[in-house]
C-alpha cells in the first residue's frame, strides 16, 4: 500500500508542486514502514470518508433504474432488428425482381443497433461509475484496517432542490 493513502487522509499532509505530498511536522516526505506514528485522522479525514459513502451509495442507489433502462432498450432494440428484418423479408418477397434492396429496413436495423447501444452504454456507465467509486471507498477502508478502526455509516437522501441533494450522514467510530 502507497503512503500517499495515509497521507491523503492526514491532517499533517502538505502538498507542493515541486516536491509532491510533504509532512508537515517533519518538513519531508513520508517515511514509515505500515502505519505512521503521528496520523492525525480528523475533519479531512472524515470528510474523505463520508464523501467516498455518498458517492458509493448514490450509485447503488441507480441499479435498479439502470437495469430497467437496460432491459427496456434491449427489448426494443430487438424488437426492431426483428422488424427491420421482417420487413426486408417481406420487401424482397413482394415484387418478382431477385435483389430488391430498400433503404427502409436499412434505416429501421441502424435504428435497432442506436437502441442497443444506447442499452449498453447506460449499464456500462453504471458498471465503471460503481467500480470506481468502490475503489475510492476501498483504499480508505483498506487504511483504516491498518489502523484498527472501523465505522459504522447512516446516509439518508433528502429533497432536491434544483439539481441539489440534501444528504444526512452520520459515522460513529470504533477502535479510534
Amino acid at each position: 500500500m502507497h503512503q500517499s493513502r495515509h497521507c491523503e487522509l492526514c491532517d499533517h499532509q502538505t502538498v507542493t508542486l515541486k516536491e509532491g505530498t510533504i509532512c508537515e511536522l517533519t518538513d519531508r516526505k513520508p517515511d514509515f514502514h505500515r502505519t505512521c506514528l503521528n496520523i492525525s485522522l480528523n475533519r479531512k479525514f472524515e470528510d474523505k470518508l463520508k464523501l467516498a459513502n455518498v458517492k458509493y451509495k448514490k450509485v447503488l442507489n441507480t441499479k435498479a433504474w439502470t437495469y430497467a433502462y437496460f432491459t427496456t432498450f434491449l427489448v426494443l432494440s430487438i424488437m426492431v432488428i426483428g422488424g427491420a428484418a421482417y420487413f426486408s423479408y417481406y420487401l424482397f418477397n413482394l415484387t418478382d425482381r431477385v435483389g430488391v434492396i430498400s433503404v427502409a429496413p436499412v434505416v429501421i436495423f441502424a435504428i435497432g443497433v442506436a437502441l442497443l447501444s444506447m442499452a449498453f452504454g447506460a449499464r456500462n456507465k453504471y458498471r465503471q461509475d460503481l467500480a470506481a467509486a468502490l475503489h475510492n471507498k476501498e483504499k480508505i477502508d483498506q487504511v483504516l484496517e491498518l489502523y484498527n478502526i472501523s465505522y459504522h455509516i447512516d446516509i439518508q437522501f433528502g429533497r432536491k432542490y434544483h439539481g441539489t441533494e440534501e444528504v444526512y450522514v452520520d459515522v460513529k467510530f470504533t477502535g479510534r
